[in-house]
């Protein structure tokens, strides 16, 4: 039994090697990759490639290693990469109360361990760090109505011409397939261009008359093919108007002719409709192992 045990440790530890030897000639390509997008002015952080990536793993993936970490494995490695080449820093938007510290873990989930993260209890102290160019990447909380200090609203006013716009949602996958969406959810802005990944939801930011319902925002979208998701609002600076952001089942942005054609159709000289980003479907785990076992 012992020289049986023995014969197997030799062969993870041949593994490990191997293993090794792999992900340091990875970090090399991965840097050689960021000086090439450099010297031809391609955005180095491609949220869409890197989703793309981990769909394909999960295809491809079999045996007893639950997806989940397989997924964590390669998050790791993306995030101590992109700080090799860019010195990425998150600001994390954490609640004061018990709460507060599941955000923390799930971008730490997302970003790794290795990447420098800030923690802001005020959720628009987090955005301003990534307006100021203090912090890469904002995690901030999933919206909903009526809150105090909203930050969904500060998108719509970005006029530069790498304007903050969101990008991806936290957790980064789905334990199952029952349609339930995560107890705790958060959403990462950055200034990154949004780009499909075949497979995406968008947010629509939105400023109406005060009179228009919710009933007639989905009405609106679904006769553009769009299905809405989720809607959330909150107060205007005119007293007259409302915001809200929806999000609906497919890739948009601010050059879809839906965006133009959604504002004519509420007949207001006065309304506004912002793209202002999305993320990836999230992929689905399904591992009945260990404490998400379902």
């Amino acid at each position: 039994m012992a020289k049986s045990v023995d014969n197997i440790r030799k062969q993870i530890d041949g593994m490990d090697d191997k293993i090794h030897d792999l992900l340091m000639q990875r970090a090399e390509l991965v840097l050689k990759i960021g000086e090439e997008k450099r010297k031809s002015q391609v955005q180095i952080i491609q949220p869409d490639r890197e989703i793309l990536m981990i769909r394909r793993l999960l295809e491809r993936h079999k045996g007893p290693l639950p997806k989940e970490a397989v997924v964590r494995i390669w998050r790791e490695l993306v995030g101590a990469v992109s700080l090799l080449q860019t010195g990425l820093k998150v600001a994390v938007s954490v609640p004061d109360d018990s709460n507060g510290l599941k955000y923390w873990d799930m971008a730490k989930d997302y970003f790794s361990s290795v990447l420098p993260m800030q923690k802001c209890t005020n959720p628009l102290a987090a955005l301003a760090m990534v307006r100021e160019e203090e912090a890469t990447f904002a995690v901030l909380p999933w919206p909903e109505d009526d809150l105090p200090q909203q930050w969904w609203p500060f998108l719509m006013d970005e006029e530069s011409d790498r304007p903050m716009r969101i990008f991806a949602r936290l957790p980064l996958g789905d334990l199952n397939d029952k349609g339930l969406n995560p107890e705790y959810r958060a959403l990462v802005v950055a200034k990154l261009k949004p780009e499909t990944s075949g497979d995406d939801r968008s947010f629509m930011a939105l400023e109406l008359d005060a009179t228009v319902s919710r009933a007639r925002i989905v009405e609106k979208m679904q006769a553009l093919d769009m299905k809405v998701l989720g809607i959330h609002s909150c107060a205007a600076a005119r007293p007259d108007h409302k915001l809200h952001i929806v999000e609906i089942d497919t890739f948009i942005d601010n050059q879809d002719s839906r965006v133009t054609t959604c504002l004519e159709s509420f007949q207001d000289p006065e309304a506004r409709c912002v793209c202002v980003g999305g993320y990836p479907v999230p992929p689905i785990y399904g591992d009945k192992v260990g404490k998400n076992a379902i």
